[in-house]
C-alpha cells in the first residue's frame, strides 16, 4: 500500500466545502423567497426553489460524511450511509409537487395577460441590488468549487462546479426578467418561472434517481473500476481478489471488495489493516465514499518466509546477526507442513553506504514475505516499514537456516 503525501488544503476538503455551499445555498434561497413575495414574481420564487434543490444534495453530502464514521453493528451490518436517501426520497417528491404549482401559476398568469388582467411584478432599485449580489454570490461559489476540485483533484467538486454555472445563467435570467417587468412586459415573468420549473424537476429528479439508487443497491458503472482492481491486486497483504461491487451513493461511490489475505491475521490486526487500505483507496480515488471489505478464509495456508544469511551454504547456511549487512537472504515457503521452495537472494543492496536496513526491508515486501527473522532487534526504521505491512517479525538466536526451516515446519503442522 501507498501514500501519496499530498495533502488537501482545509477549504478543498469534502466537509469545509459542503458547509460553505450549505451556508451560502440556504441565505440565497431565504432571500429569493422574500423578494419574491414581495415582489409578487414568479421567476424568483422557481429560482429560490432551485436554489433549496441545491442544499438538499449539500445535506445529503453533509449527513453521508457524519454516518460515515459511524461504525457497523449487527443490526446494520453495512453500517448507516443510506439513512440521509430516506429523506431526501420524500423532499424530491415534495419539489416535484413545488415545480408542479410553480407552472399552474405560470399559465394562469400566460392566460391572465392574453385577457388583460396581467400578474404585475413589483421593481425597484432595491431588487436590482439583491439581485446582482445573489448573482455574485453564485459567481464565486462557482470559483470556489472551480478552485477547490483542481487542489483536491475531485472529479465530484468540479462536476458541481460546471452545474452552478447554469445556476449563474438562472439568476441571469431572472435579472433579464425584472428587466422586462421595468417595461411592463409581465408576461416574461411567467415564461421565465416555467422555464426555471423544468430546471427544479431536473434537480428532484437527479435527487429521486439517486436516491432510489442508493436504497436499492444498484450497481453503477465507474470510470476506474479496472485500475481500482489492479490497486487491491498491488496490495502486498492480499493473496486474491475474488470480487470487487460498485454501487452508486450521490455523485460518490461505495466499494465492496471480497479478498483472500496471504495469512491469517489477529482481528486487531485485520481491523487496523481495513482502516489503513480504506483511507489509502480514499486518497487515491476522490470519488470513493465508502469501502467494505470481506476477507475469506484462506483454503489452504501457505507462509512466505525470509532470513537474513552470512553465507550461501543452501539449508547449511549461517543466520547472519546483522540485517542490512548480511551478504544473502533466504525466502522459502511452507504449506501444510512442508517445504515447497527455497531460494537464495545476494543482498541487492549489499554495497549502499546508506540506509541498507531500509533499502532491504522495502525489497522484502515487494517480495510479499509474510514473516522475517532476525538475531537482534531491527532499527526504528525497517521496524516501522515491517509494521506498517504487518509483517510478523521473529527475533530468536538460531545459528543455521535449517533450524529455522524445521521450527516453521512444525509450526505449521500444529496449526493443521
Amino acid at each position: 500500500m501507498k501514500d501519496n503525501g499530498k495533502k488537501i488544503p482545509v477549504y478543498a476538503r469534502p466537509i469545509f466545502t459542503n458547509i460553505i455551499l450549505l451556508v451560502l445555498n440556504v441565505f440565497l434561497f431565504i432571500f429569493k423567497m422574500i423578494f419574491g413575495f414581495m415582489t409578487r414574481s414568479i421567476a424568483l420564487q422557481a429560482d429560490a426553489f432551485d436554489s433549496i434543490t441545491d442544499v438538499v444534495m449539500v445535506i445529503t453530502g453533509l449527513v453521508g460524511i457524519i454516518f460515515a464514521t459511524k461504525k457497523p453493528n449487527e443490526r446494520f451490518p453495512y453500517g448507516y450511509y443510506k439513512t440521509e436517501n430516506i429523506v431526501s426520497l420524500i423532499i424530491a417528491l415534495l419539489i416535484f409537487y413545488t415545480a408542479y404549482d410553480i407552472i399552474m401559476n405560470s399559465i394562469q398568469a400566460i392566460q391572465g395577460f392574453f385577457l388583460g388582467i396581467p400578474r404585475e411584478i413589483l421593481v425597484s432599485p432595491e431588487v436590482f441590488i439583491f439581485l446582482f449580489i445573489s448573482l455574485g454570490f453564485s459567481i464565486f461559489l462557482t470559483i470556489f468549487l472551480k478552485i477547490s476540485g483542481k487542489k483536491s483533484q475531485s472529479v465530484i467538486i468540479q462536476s458541481e462546479a460546471n452545474e452552478k454555472i447554469f445556476d449563474n445563467l438562472i439568476s441571469l435570467s431572472v435579472i433579464v426578467n425584472f428587466v422586462c417587468a421595468f417595461f411592463r412586459l409581465f408576461i416574461f415573468d411567467a415564461i421565465f418561472g416555467i422555464i426555471i420549473s423544468f430546471f427544479i424537476i431536473k434537480g428532484g429528479y437527479d435527487i429521486f434517481k439517486i436516491s432510489t439508487k442508493t436504497l436499492l443497491d444498484a450497481v453503477v458503472k465507474y470510470d476506474r473500476r479496472v485500475e481500482l482492481e489492479d490497486y487491491f491486486r498491488k496490495v502486498p497483504l492480499i493473496k486474491s481478489l475474488k470480487s470487487v461491487q460498485i454501487r452508486g451513493y450521490g455523485k460518490y461511490v461505495v466499494i465492496e471488495a471480497e479478498f483472500t489475505l496471504r495469512r491469517d491475521l489477529p482481528l486487531s490486526q485485520i481491523e487496523k489493516f481495513k482502516a489503513q487500505l480504506e483511507r489509502e483507496i480514499k486518497k487515491e480515488f476522490p470519488s470513493v465514499f465508502k469501502v467494505i471489505m470481506l476477507i475469506r478464509a484462506q483454503s489452504k495456508k501457505l507462509v512466505r518466509i525470509a532470513v537474513p544469511l552470512r553465507n550461501n551454504q543452501g539449508r547449511e547456511s549461517d543466520v547472519s546477526g546483522h540485517f542490512g549487512e548480511s551478504s544473502h537472504f533466504a525466502i522459502f515457503e511452507i504449506r501444510d507442513g512442508t517445504l515447497v521452495n527455497l531460494t537464495i537472494f545476494e543482498n541487492p543492496y549489499m554495497n549502499e553506504k546508506r540506509q541498507k536496513g531500509i533499502l532491504v526491508s522495502e525489497w522484502l515486501i515487494s517480495q510479499k514475505i509474510d514473516k522475517i527473522y532476525v538475531k537482534e532487534s531491527l532499527k526504528k526504521a525497517p521496524n516501522l516499514i515491517f509494521n506498517s505491512r504487518f509483517t510478523e517479525i521473529v527475533q530468536c538466536d538460531v545459528k543455521k537456516l535449517k533450524d529455522i526451516i524445521l521450527k516453521e515446519i512444525e509450526l505449521s503442522i500444529q496449526d493443521r
